[in-house]
Protein backbone atom coordinates (compact mmCIF):
# COMPACT_ATOMS: atom_id res chain seq x y z
CA UNK A 1 0.00 0.00 0.00
CA UNK A 2 2.67 2.73 0.69
CA UNK A 3 3.97 2.06 -2.52
CA UNK A 4 0.81 3.32 -3.78
CA UNK A 5 0.59 5.89 -1.59
CA UNK A 6 3.80 7.25 -2.78
CA UNK A 7 3.60 6.93 -6.73
CA UNK A 8 1.71 10.13 -7.22
CA UNK A 9 4.72 11.74 -5.57
CA UNK A 10 7.65 9.82 -7.55
CA UNK A 11 5.56 10.60 -11.03
CA UNK A 12 5.61 14.09 -10.24
CA UNK A 13 9.56 14.20 -9.13
CA UNK A 14 10.39 12.75 -12.41
CA UNK A 15 8.19 14.64 -14.56
CA UNK A 16 9.91 17.61 -13.08
CA UNK A 17 13.68 16.02 -13.89
CA UNK A 18 12.07 15.04 -17.25
CA UNK A 19 10.72 19.13 -17.97
CA UNK A 20 13.82 20.43 -16.52
CA UNK A 21 16.34 18.57 -18.67
CA UNK A 22 14.40 19.48 -21.72
CA UNK A 23 14.32 22.92 -20.79
CA UNK A 24 17.90 22.81 -20.32
CA UNK A 25 18.38 21.02 -23.26
CA UNK A 26 16.36 23.77 -25.18
CA UNK A 27 18.75 26.37 -24.12
CA UNK A 28 21.59 24.78 -25.05
CA UNK A 29 20.36 23.86 -28.45
CA UNK A 30 17.49 26.35 -29.62
CA UNK A 31 17.87 28.92 -32.72
CA UNK A 32 16.70 32.68 -31.45
CA UNK A 33 13.70 33.64 -32.49
CA UNK A 34 13.27 30.61 -34.04
CA UNK A 35 9.12 31.03 -34.02
CA UNK A 36 9.85 34.56 -36.36
CA UNK A 37 7.89 33.69 -39.28
CA UNK A 38 9.40 36.49 -41.82
CA UNK A 39 6.50 37.24 -44.06
CA UNK A 40 7.06 37.68 -48.05
CA UNK A 41 6.43 41.27 -49.06
CA UNK A 42 3.18 42.50 -50.57
CA UNK A 43 2.62 41.49 -54.36
CA UNK A 44 5.68 38.75 -54.41
CA UNK A 45 3.73 36.54 -56.58
CA UNK A 46 3.14 39.17 -59.03
CA UNK A 47 7.12 40.14 -59.54
CA UNK A 48 7.55 36.04 -59.13
CA UNK A 49 5.33 35.80 -62.63
CA UNK A 50 6.66 38.70 -63.86
CA UNK A 51 10.14 37.72 -63.65
CA UNK A 52 9.03 34.08 -65.13
CA UNK A 53 7.40 35.80 -68.28
CA UNK A 54 10.60 38.15 -69.45
CA UNK A 55 13.19 35.74 -68.80
CA UNK A 56 11.56 32.76 -70.76
CA UNK A 57 10.67 35.01 -73.77
CA UNK A 58 13.97 34.90 -75.27
CA UNK A 59 12.50 36.40 -78.41
CA UNK A 60 11.29 39.55 -77.49
CA UNK A 61 13.83 40.11 -74.59
CA UNK A 62 17.79 40.03 -75.52
CA UNK A 63 20.14 38.68 -72.42
CA UNK A 64 20.94 42.25 -71.04
CA UNK A 65 17.62 42.97 -70.73
CA UNK A 66 16.77 39.60 -69.43
CA UNK A 67 19.80 39.77 -66.74
CA UNK A 68 19.07 42.97 -65.88
CA UNK A 69 15.56 41.91 -64.99
CA UNK A 70 17.09 39.25 -62.83
CA UNK A 71 19.20 41.14 -61.15
CA UNK A 72 16.39 43.74 -60.46
CA UNK A 73 14.23 40.68 -59.10
CA UNK A 74 16.97 40.30 -56.00
CA UNK A 75 17.40 43.35 -55.46
CA UNK A 76 13.56 44.06 -54.66
CA UNK A 77 13.99 41.02 -52.27
CA UNK A 78 17.02 42.96 -50.90
CA UNK A 79 15.10 46.12 -50.36
CA UNK A 80 12.22 44.22 -48.84
CA UNK A 81 13.33 42.19 -46.07
CA UNK A 82 17.06 43.91 -45.26
CA UNK A 83 17.03 45.91 -41.73
CA UNK A 84 16.57 49.69 -41.60
CA UNK A 85 21.01 50.14 -42.31
CA UNK A 86 21.08 47.35 -44.40
CA UNK A 87 24.04 45.47 -43.20
CA UNK A 88 21.29 42.41 -42.00
CA UNK A 89 19.15 40.59 -44.72
CA UNK A 90 16.12 38.28 -43.07
CA UNK A 91 14.75 36.22 -45.54
CA UNK A 92 11.57 34.58 -44.92
CA UNK A 93 12.19 30.61 -44.99
CA UNK A 94 13.80 28.05 -42.49
CA UNK A 95 16.46 29.37 -40.24
CA UNK A 96 19.78 27.23 -40.50
CA UNK A 97 21.53 26.12 -37.24
CA UNK A 98 23.80 28.87 -36.87
CA UNK A 99 20.64 31.34 -35.61
CA UNK A 100 19.22 34.53 -36.62
CA UNK A 101 22.45 36.86 -36.62
CA UNK A 102 23.91 34.42 -38.98
CA UNK A 103 21.02 33.89 -40.96
CA UNK A 104 20.84 37.64 -41.49
CA UNK A 105 24.75 38.20 -41.71
CA UNK A 106 24.24 35.36 -44.91
CA UNK A 107 21.23 37.28 -46.68
CA UNK A 108 23.60 40.62 -46.80
CA UNK A 109 27.20 39.13 -47.72
CA UNK A 110 25.76 36.80 -50.16
CA UNK A 111 23.84 39.40 -52.41
CA UNK A 112 26.28 42.28 -51.47
CA UNK A 113 28.99 40.63 -54.33
CA UNK A 114 26.12 40.24 -57.51
CA UNK A 115 24.99 44.91 -56.17
CA UNK A 116 28.79 45.35 -56.58
CA UNK A 117 29.31 43.29 -59.90
CA UNK A 118 26.35 45.33 -61.02
CA UNK A 119 27.18 48.78 -60.02
CA UNK A 120 30.82 48.12 -62.20
CA UNK A 121 28.78 46.84 -64.46
CA UNK A 122 26.17 50.30 -65.20
CA UNK A 123 29.07 52.55 -64.03
CA UNK A 124 27.23 52.89 -60.81
CA UNK A 125 24.10 54.55 -62.67
CA UNK A 126 21.02 55.12 -60.65
CA UNK A 127 18.54 52.00 -60.96
CA UNK A 128 14.90 51.92 -60.61
CA UNK A 129 12.23 50.41 -58.74
CA UNK A 130 9.08 50.92 -58.63
CA UNK A 131 9.18 54.39 -60.70
CA UNK A 132 12.03 55.20 -57.70
CA UNK A 133 15.74 56.18 -58.56
CA UNK A 134 18.14 54.16 -56.07
CA UNK A 135 21.76 54.36 -56.14
CA UNK A 136 23.00 50.99 -55.06
CA UNK A 137 26.35 52.08 -53.99
CA UNK A 138 24.52 54.48 -51.32
CA UNK A 139 23.00 51.86 -49.62
CA UNK A 140 25.64 49.43 -49.36
CA UNK A 141 27.62 52.45 -48.00
CA UNK A 142 25.61 52.70 -45.34
CA UNK A 143 25.46 49.08 -44.61
CA UNK A 144 29.28 48.84 -44.12
CA UNK A 145 29.39 51.09 -41.93
CA UNK A 146 26.66 50.03 -39.67
CA UNK A 147 27.85 45.84 -39.98
CA UNK A 148 31.24 46.77 -39.09
CA UNK A 149 30.72 49.44 -36.19
CA UNK A 150 30.40 47.71 -32.99
CA UNK A 151 28.21 50.05 -31.26
CA UNK A 152 25.38 49.85 -34.30
CA UNK A 153 22.37 47.79 -34.01
CA UNK A 154 23.02 46.04 -37.23
CA UNK A 155 26.80 44.89 -36.11
CA UNK A 156 27.88 41.72 -37.40
CA UNK A 157 29.77 40.47 -34.44
CA UNK A 158 33.23 39.48 -33.57
CA UNK A 159 34.66 36.29 -35.62
CA UNK A 160 35.86 33.61 -33.57
CA UNK A 161 37.65 30.32 -34.76
CA UNK A 162 35.89 28.12 -37.12
CA UNK A 163 33.14 30.88 -37.29
CA UNK A 164 30.65 30.97 -40.71
CA UNK A 165 31.11 34.80 -40.37
CA UNK A 166 34.98 33.82 -41.59
CA UNK A 167 33.01 33.28 -45.18
CA UNK A 168 30.83 35.99 -45.04
CA UNK A 169 33.92 38.15 -44.70
CA UNK A 170 35.52 36.84 -47.58
CA UNK A 171 32.41 37.78 -49.73
CA UNK A 172 32.67 41.47 -48.00
CA UNK A 173 35.79 41.67 -49.04
CA UNK A 174 35.61 40.81 -52.28
CA UNK A 175 32.73 42.95 -52.88
CA UNK A 176 34.49 45.88 -51.82
CA UNK A 177 37.71 45.02 -54.65
CA UNK A 178 34.91 44.56 -57.36
CA UNK A 179 33.30 47.60 -56.59
CA UNK A 180 36.06 49.67 -55.57
CA UNK A 181 35.97 53.10 -57.18
CA UNK A 182 32.60 53.67 -55.80
CA UNK A 183 32.47 52.59 -52.33
CA UNK A 184 35.58 51.79 -51.04
CA UNK A 185 36.98 55.31 -52.48
CA UNK A 186 34.42 57.51 -51.13
CA UNK A 187 34.92 56.29 -47.56
CA UNK A 188 37.30 58.57 -45.34
CA UNK A 189 39.89 56.64 -44.20
CA UNK A 190 39.03 56.28 -40.48
CA UNK A 191 35.72 54.40 -42.33
CA UNK A 192 38.46 52.14 -44.06
CA UNK A 193 39.97 51.35 -40.91
CA UNK A 194 36.55 50.21 -39.19
CA UNK A 195 35.88 47.72 -42.03
CA UNK A 196 39.26 46.68 -42.01
CA UNK A 197 39.45 45.83 -38.42
CA UNK A 198 36.09 43.95 -39.15
CA UNK A 199 37.79 41.79 -41.55
CA UNK A 200 40.77 41.45 -39.96
CA UNK A 201 39.77 39.93 -37.18
CA UNK A 202 40.11 36.65 -39.45
CA UNK A 203 43.53 36.88 -38.12
CA UNK A 204 44.93 33.86 -36.65
CA UNK A 205 41.49 32.47 -36.65
CA UNK A 206 41.32 28.81 -37.17
CA UNK A 207 38.94 27.36 -39.74
CA UNK A 208 38.34 23.69 -41.37
CA UNK A 209 41.51 22.58 -44.07
CA UNK A 210 39.65 22.43 -46.77
CA UNK A 211 38.14 25.40 -49.47
CA UNK A 212 37.85 27.44 -46.56
CA UNK A 213 41.68 27.74 -46.88
CA UNK A 214 40.53 30.19 -49.19
CA UNK A 215 38.63 32.91 -47.75
CA UNK A 216 41.65 34.13 -45.42
CA UNK A 217 43.42 34.27 -48.71
CA UNK A 218 40.60 36.11 -50.34
CA UNK A 219 40.23 38.89 -47.54
CA UNK A 220 43.77 39.66 -47.45
CA UNK A 221 43.89 40.14 -51.04
CA UNK A 222 41.20 41.78 -51.47
CA UNK A 223 42.30 44.24 -48.67
CA UNK A 224 45.97 44.07 -50.08
CA UNK A 225 44.71 45.62 -53.55
CA UNK A 226 42.46 48.14 -51.75
CA UNK A 227 46.46 49.22 -50.63
CA UNK A 228 45.36 48.70 -46.82
CA UNK A 229 47.61 45.55 -45.43
CA UNK A 230 50.18 44.67 -43.33
CA UNK A 231 52.98 42.82 -44.71
CA UNK A 232 53.04 39.89 -43.00
CA UNK A 233 49.59 39.36 -43.37
CA UNK A 234 49.93 39.06 -47.02
CA UNK A 235 52.82 36.79 -46.68
CA UNK A 236 51.01 34.48 -44.34
CA UNK A 237 48.37 35.01 -47.30
CA UNK A 238 50.27 33.79 -50.24
CA UNK A 239 51.94 31.28 -47.78
CA UNK A 240 48.30 29.47 -47.14
CA UNK A 241 47.37 29.72 -51.07
CA UNK A 242 50.69 27.90 -51.87
CA UNK A 243 50.00 25.27 -49.32
CA UNK A 244 46.45 24.41 -50.35
CA UNK A 245 47.71 24.46 -53.74
CA UNK A 246 49.86 21.75 -53.23
CA UNK A 247 48.31 20.00 -50.75
CA UNK A 248 44.48 19.65 -52.08
CA UNK A 249 44.66 19.77 -55.75
CA UNK A 250 44.30 16.06 -57.02
CA UNK A 251 44.83 16.79 -60.97
CA UNK A 252 42.77 18.26 -64.30
CA UNK A 253 41.87 21.13 -62.95
CA UNK A 254 39.43 18.96 -59.84
CA UNK A 255 40.39 19.50 -55.39
CA UNK A 256 39.85 17.50 -52.41
CA UNK A 257 37.85 19.42 -50.37
CA UNK A 258 38.61 17.98 -46.75
CA UNK A 259 36.86 14.55 -46.44
CA UNK A 260 34.05 15.11 -49.05
CA UNK A 261 34.06 12.86 -52.44
CA UNK A 262 34.26 15.05 -55.25
CA UNK A 263 31.62 17.02 -56.02
CA UNK A 264 30.29 20.89 -57.37
CA UNK A 265 31.87 22.56 -54.37
CA UNK A 266 34.71 22.03 -57.13
CA UNK A 267 32.84 24.52 -59.63
CA UNK A 268 30.59 26.89 -57.09
CA UNK A 269 33.68 27.61 -54.20
CA UNK A 270 36.56 26.64 -55.35
CA UNK A 271 37.70 27.32 -58.75
CA UNK A 272 34.89 30.47 -58.16
CA UNK A 273 37.47 31.59 -55.24
CA UNK A 274 40.95 30.81 -57.85
CA UNK A 275 39.00 33.29 -60.32
CA UNK A 276 38.68 36.01 -57.72
CA UNK A 277 42.32 35.73 -56.17
CA UNK A 278 43.46 36.03 -59.92
CA UNK A 279 41.34 39.22 -60.39
CA UNK A 280 42.36 40.34 -57.49
CA UNK A 281 46.46 39.49 -57.82
CA UNK A 282 47.23 38.56 -61.51
CA UNK A 283 51.12 37.72 -60.33
CA UNK A 284 49.87 35.75 -57.47
CA UNK A 285 50.11 31.76 -59.18
CA UNK A 286 49.16 32.90 -63.19
CA UNK A 287 49.98 29.86 -64.97
CA UNK A 288 48.19 27.29 -62.00
CA UNK A 289 44.78 28.91 -61.95
CA UNK A 290 44.55 29.60 -65.26
CA UNK A 291 45.76 25.79 -66.30
CA UNK A 292 43.26 24.70 -63.41
CA UNK A 293 40.64 26.15 -64.57
CA UNK A 294 41.38 25.51 -68.25
CA UNK A 295 41.52 21.29 -67.44
CA UNK A 296 38.36 21.41 -65.12
CA UNK A 297 36.43 23.46 -67.92
CA UNK A 298 37.00 20.72 -70.45
CA UNK A 299 35.43 18.29 -68.94
CA UNK A 300 32.28 20.43 -66.76
CA UNK A 301 31.18 21.67 -70.46
CA UNK A 302 30.17 18.66 -70.83
CA UNK A 303 27.73 18.84 -67.85
CA UNK A 304 25.11 21.41 -68.91
CA UNK A 305 22.39 21.56 -71.55
CA UNK A 306 18.96 23.16 -72.46
CA UNK A 307 17.47 20.58 -70.12
CA UNK A 308 19.55 21.35 -66.85
CA UNK A 309 22.32 19.82 -65.47
CA UNK A 310 22.89 16.10 -63.35
CA UNK A 311 22.85 17.31 -59.43
CA UNK A 312 24.92 14.94 -56.81
CA UNK A 313 26.56 15.90 -53.67
CA UNK A 314 25.82 18.82 -50.56
CA UNK A 315 24.61 22.21 -50.71
CA UNK A 316 21.96 21.68 -53.29
CA UNK A 317 20.40 25.00 -53.13
CA UNK A 318 23.67 26.35 -53.79
CA UNK A 319 22.92 24.74 -57.73
CA UNK A 320 21.95 27.64 -60.00
CA UNK A 321 26.30 28.77 -59.30
CA UNK A 322 27.74 25.61 -60.90
CA UNK A 323 28.71 26.74 -64.24
CA UNK A 324 30.45 30.03 -62.87
CA UNK A 325 34.04 28.65 -63.88
CA UNK A 326 32.53 28.06 -67.15
CA UNK A 327 31.41 31.74 -67.27
CA UNK A 328 35.02 32.87 -65.58
CA UNK A 329 36.72 30.51 -68.21
CA UNK A 330 35.17 33.31 -71.10
CA UNK A 331 37.63 36.02 -69.98
CA UNK A 332 40.90 33.85 -68.83
CA UNK A 333 40.68 31.00 -71.34
CA UNK A 334 39.10 32.33 -73.93
CA UNK A 335 40.94 29.35 -76.23
CA UNK A 336 38.73 26.87 -74.40
CA UNK A 337 35.60 28.48 -73.87
CA UNK A 338 34.12 30.68 -76.18
CA UNK A 339 31.85 33.66 -74.69
CA UNK A 340 29.15 32.46 -76.82
CA UNK A 341 29.61 28.64 -75.06
CA UNK A 342 29.41 30.21 -71.35
CA UNK A 343 26.69 32.40 -72.09
CA UNK A 344 24.58 29.24 -73.46
CA UNK A 345 25.76 27.27 -69.77
CA UNK A 346 24.83 30.31 -67.68
CA UNK A 347 21.57 30.48 -69.96
CA UNK A 348 20.59 26.96 -69.42
CA UNK A 349 20.37 26.65 -66.02
CA UNK A 350 19.41 29.85 -64.96
CA UNK A 351 15.86 29.35 -67.46
CA UNK A 352 15.76 25.67 -66.22
CA UNK A 353 15.22 27.43 -62.66
CA UNK A 354 13.41 29.66 -63.08
CA UNK A 355 11.48 27.79 -65.29
CA UNK A 356 10.59 24.99 -62.42
CA UNK A 357 9.83 27.64 -59.89
CA UNK A 358 13.19 27.91 -58.08
CA UNK A 359 12.78 31.54 -57.63
CA UNK A 360 10.69 32.89 -54.79
CA UNK A 361 9.77 35.83 -53.23
CA UNK A 362 12.69 37.83 -54.41
CA UNK A 363 15.09 34.84 -53.25
CA UNK A 364 16.34 31.31 -54.02
CA UNK A 365 14.31 28.75 -52.84
CA UNK A 366 15.61 26.37 -50.24
CA UNK A 367 15.89 23.35 -52.33
CA UNK A 368 16.59 21.88 -55.50
CA UNK A 369 13.48 23.54 -57.58
CA UNK A 370 10.46 23.98 -54.75
CA UNK A 371 11.19 24.62 -51.38
CA UNK A 372 12.58 20.97 -49.98
CA UNK A 373 13.83 20.36 -46.14
CA UNK A 374 15.40 16.87 -47.24
CA UNK A 375 17.65 18.05 -49.23
CA UNK A 376 18.39 21.29 -46.85
CA UNK A 377 21.57 21.12 -45.16
CA UNK A 378 21.72 22.24 -41.20
CA UNK A 379 23.80 25.01 -42.29
CA UNK A 380 21.86 26.08 -44.76
CA UNK A 381 19.43 29.10 -43.80
CA UNK A 382 17.34 31.31 -46.23
CA UNK A 383 19.87 33.29 -47.30
CA UNK A 384 22.52 30.91 -47.66
CA UNK A 385 20.89 29.90 -50.94
CA UNK A 386 22.28 33.04 -52.47
CA UNK A 387 25.51 31.36 -52.86
CA UNK A 388 23.01 30.41 -56.22
CA UNK A 389 24.17 34.03 -57.34
CA UNK A 390 27.46 33.52 -57.45
CA UNK A 391 27.02 32.46 -61.34
CA UNK A 392 25.59 35.86 -62.10
CA UNK A 393 28.37 37.78 -59.90
CA UNK A 394 30.52 35.96 -62.29
CA UNK A 395 28.69 36.92 -65.57
CA UNK A 396 27.97 41.05 -64.61
CA UNK A 397 31.47 41.04 -63.85
CA UNK A 398 32.84 39.18 -67.06
CA UNK A 399 30.43 41.41 -69.20
CA UNK A 400 31.77 44.35 -67.82
CA UNK A 401 34.68 43.48 -69.49
CA UNK A 402 33.67 41.89 -72.57
CA UNK A 403 29.71 42.40 -73.34
CA UNK A 404 29.23 39.04 -72.64
CA UNK A 405 25.51 39.49 -72.22
CA UNK A 406 25.92 41.15 -76.16
CA UNK A 407 27.19 38.09 -77.53
CA UNK A 408 25.48 35.08 -80.04
CA UNK A 409 25.34 31.64 -77.75
CA UNK A 410 26.86 29.25 -79.58
CA UNK A 411 25.93 25.41 -79.10
CA UNK A 412 26.66 23.18 -75.78
CA UNK A 413 28.00 20.13 -76.25
CA UNK A 414 24.71 17.70 -75.91
CA UNK A 415 23.29 20.39 -78.54
CA UNK A 416 25.97 19.01 -80.72
CA UNK A 417 26.69 15.22 -80.87
CA UNK A 418 26.53 12.72 -78.59
CA UNK A 419 29.48 11.78 -76.33
CA UNK A 420 31.14 9.92 -73.55
CA UNK A 421 33.77 11.89 -71.70
CA UNK A 422 35.86 9.97 -68.46
CA UNK A 423 37.86 12.28 -66.10
CA UNK A 424 40.71 9.50 -64.28
CA UNK A 425 41.44 11.62 -61.48
CA UNK A 426 37.63 11.54 -60.20
CA UNK A 427 36.53 8.42 -61.83
CA UNK A 428 33.71 9.89 -63.41
CA UNK A 429 31.89 9.60 -66.79
CA UNK A 430 30.11 12.14 -68.18
CA UNK A 431 27.70 11.13 -71.17
CA UNK A 432 24.92 12.83 -73.23
CA UNK A 433 22.57 12.02 -76.00
CA UNK A 434 21.68 14.52 -78.02
CA UNK A 435 18.51 12.52 -79.11
CA UNK A 436 17.01 13.10 -75.74
CA UNK A 437 18.89 15.95 -74.61
CA UNK A 438 19.85 13.45 -71.55
CA UNK A 439 23.13 14.16 -70.16
CA UNK A 440 24.61 11.53 -67.37
CA UNK A 441 26.72 11.12 -64.96
CA UNK A 442 28.39 8.07 -64.00
CA UNK A 443 30.59 7.52 -60.55
CA UNK A 444 32.37 4.69 -61.39
CA UNK A 445 34.00 4.16 -57.90
CA UNK A 446 29.98 3.58 -56.63
CA UNK A 447 28.42 0.20 -56.86
CA UNK A 448 26.66 -1.00 -60.26
CA UNK A 449 23.18 -0.59 -60.12
CA UNK A 450 23.11 1.14 -56.71
CA UNK A 451 19.56 3.33 -56.45
CA UNK A 452 19.63 5.26 -53.44
CA UNK A 453 16.39 7.53 -53.07
CA UNK A 454 16.30 10.32 -50.98
CA UNK A 455 14.79 10.22 -47.51
CA UNK A 456 12.22 12.84 -47.39
CA UNK A 457 10.97 15.20 -44.53
CA UNK A 458 9.29 14.14 -42.31
CA UNK A 459 6.52 14.52 -39.53
CA UNK A 460 9.29 12.94 -37.07
CA UNK A 461 11.20 15.50 -38.31
CA UNK A 462 8.77 18.39 -38.08
CA UNK A 463 7.70 17.53 -34.40
CA UNK A 464 11.84 17.26 -33.44
CA UNK A 465 11.98 20.85 -34.79
CA UNK A 466 9.18 22.01 -32.98
CA UNK A 467 10.71 20.10 -29.66
CA UNK A 468 14.28 21.90 -30.05
CA UNK A 469 13.41 24.61 -32.07
CA UNK A 470 16.29 23.58 -33.88
CA UNK A 471 16.75 22.49 -37.95
CA UNK A 472 16.30 18.75 -38.04
CA UNK A 473 16.09 17.57 -41.65
CA UNK A 474 17.18 14.01 -42.96
CA UNK A 475 21.07 12.84 -43.67
CA UNK A 476 20.80 12.53 -47.32
CA UNK A 477 24.42 11.95 -47.86
CA UNK A 478 23.96 8.39 -49.37
CA UNK A 479 21.57 9.43 -51.77
CA UNK A 480 23.29 12.49 -53.36
CA UNK A 481 26.79 10.78 -53.36
CA UNK A 482 26.61 7.09 -53.56
CA UNK A 483 24.29 6.36 -56.04
CA UNK A 484 25.92 5.00 -59.71
CA UNK A 485 24.07 7.48 -61.79
CA UNK A 486 23.05 10.78 -62.01
CA UNK A 487 20.92 12.69 -64.48
CA UNK A 488 19.53 15.87 -65.71
CA UNK A 489 16.38 14.65 -65.79
CA UNK A 490 16.77 14.42 -61.50
CA UNK A 491 13.83 12.45 -60.67
CA UNK A 492 15.66 11.87 -57.60
CA UNK A 493 14.58 15.52 -56.01
CA UNK A 494 10.86 15.28 -57.55
CA UNK A 495 8.43 15.08 -54.83
CA UNK A 496 7.39 11.40 -54.32
CA UNK A 497 3.46 11.74 -53.33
Amino acid sequence: MRKIKYTPVLLIIILFLGLSLYYWRLQRVKIDNWDNNIPVFENASFFDKELKTIFLDTVSNTPRVRYDKLFKYFLRGYLNYKSNYGALVYYPGEFSGRGQAINGLEGFARFFPLGCAYIINTQNAPTKIDNKLINISDLFRTALLNGSNPSSKDYWGVIGNRDQKMAEAADIALGLWISRDFIWETFTKKEQRQIYDWLMQIRGKTHGDNNWNLFPVMIVKSLEALNMFEQNDVELANHKFERYLKKDFLGEGWFKDGEAPPDYYNAWAIHYCLFWINQIDPNLQPEFIVKANEDFVKFFKYFFGPKGFPMMGRSVCYRMAAPSPIISASLINQKSISQGVALRALESTWSDFILNDALFAGKVTQGFYTNDLSVLDPYSGAGSCLWSLRSLITAFYVDSKTNLFDVTQQKLPIEKGDYQIKNNKINWIISGEKGTGKITLEILSNHQGSTIELDQYSYLDALLETLWQYPHRPNNKKALYNNRFYTNDNEIFKTKK
